[in-house]
């Protein structure tokens, strides 16, 4: 099973209630906090609504309340990203059950972090709407190369690689093209990666350059991308660091991820956001969340397939443990 498209849209619109800087938005101002990592190993993470008595699952993104109550229970733990610019605390077993206050945040110093948290988060409640289709899982050895990123999308300046679905032992020739003609070619690529060589033709900016792929037998893939001007460019890695000084201490790295990725994908920067997600799973592949997060760019980008199988691990992760 996956995680339902309505629990999603749910969540991804409690983040953006929690970090609009004094908007009216009925609820909005009770929000003090949300969850942005979870693990639930043998115990269970719950979450008591103020003024309610049952307890319920608590989910990836969901929005807290002040009065609202989260716990934790065996090896179980959870994350919660404070609004306000108040950094992130942990809930586990030892610090069970903690009850949600409000804080006093710096408006001045937190108004453009908490805008840029809210662009951010944008991108999930947008790419939520719908879940992704069923779709049949074939052999690797049977499917083409499928390109995974760049796809169709723009990138930062500064190194580049490829990367595609396929198999690590097979060979392939990747060739690059832009409007004027043949870029860069390479054959005998081992394994679904090209890193794009420091020596090479450097890559201009707002040019529509078209990655082709071809295995040694069937047909070949392709994907097209451009490069962020420098200015512009720069303009989203000022923000992404104000973003990071905005959202207070101590805040934890897959939380940043979860912002981070959120901005990125805002800006239409999917490989980039990819990339993020991905270095992160690297260190943490247990995070539900950013399995979610990693879903829904590949959703964005039409690549059903792959976010099915992220999306189902998300699931996974949070179902394993229960009874």
């Amino acid at each position: 099973m996956r995680m339902k498209a309505g629990m999603v849209v749910t969540v991804a619109l409690g983040l953006i209630v929690l970090s609009a800087p004094g908007a009216a938005r009925g609820q909005s101002a009770a929000s003090v906090g949300m969850i942005t990592e979870i693990k639930v190993g043998k115990g269970r993470v719950e979450v008591q609504a103020a003024g309610k008595s049952e307890w319920r699952a608590a989910a990836p993104f969901l929005a807290l309340r002040a009065g609202d109550t989260v716990r934790a229970s065996a090896d179980a733990s959870a994350v919660i990203l404070l609004s306000g610019g108040r950094g992130t605390v942990k809930v586990d077993a030892s610090r069970s059950p903690l009850v949600m206050s409000a804080g006093t945040p710096d408006e001045g110093k937190l108004q453009k972090a908490r805008m840029l948290v809210e662009g951010s988060v944008n991108f999930l409640s947008a790419s939520a709407k719908e879940p992704p289709k069923a779709v049949l899982s074939v052999r690797a050895a049977g499917r083409p190369p499928v390109i995974l990123s760049p796809r169709n999308s723009p990138v930062l300046p500064g190194p580049l690689t490829f990367e595609w679905f396929g198999d690590r032992f097979s060979r392939y020739t990747a060739r690059l093209t832009a409007p004027s003609g043949v870029v860069l070619e390479k054959k005998g690529v081992v394994g679904p990666r090209w890193e794009y060589p420091a020596d090479a033709p450097g890559l201009e900016p707002g040019v529509r350059y078209t990655i082709e792929v071809v295995p040694a037998s069937g047909r070949p893939q392709t994907a097209s991308f451009e490069v962020l001007d420098a200015a512009r460019a720069q303009a989203i890695r000022q923000n992404l660091k104000e973003l990071e000084e905005g959202l207070g201490p101590g805040v934890s790295p897959n939380t940043l991820a979860v912002v981070r990725v959120g901005m990125l994908a805002e800006h239409g920067l999917l490989h980039d956001a990819r990339l993020a997600v991905v270095a992160a799973l690297a260190k943490d592949p247990d995070e539900p969340t950013l399995h979610t997060l990693l879903g829904h760019l590949y959703q964005k980008v039409g690549l059903a397939q792959q976010a099915t199988e992220s999306f189902d691990e998300a699931q996974f992760l949070l179902t394993r443990g229960a009874n």
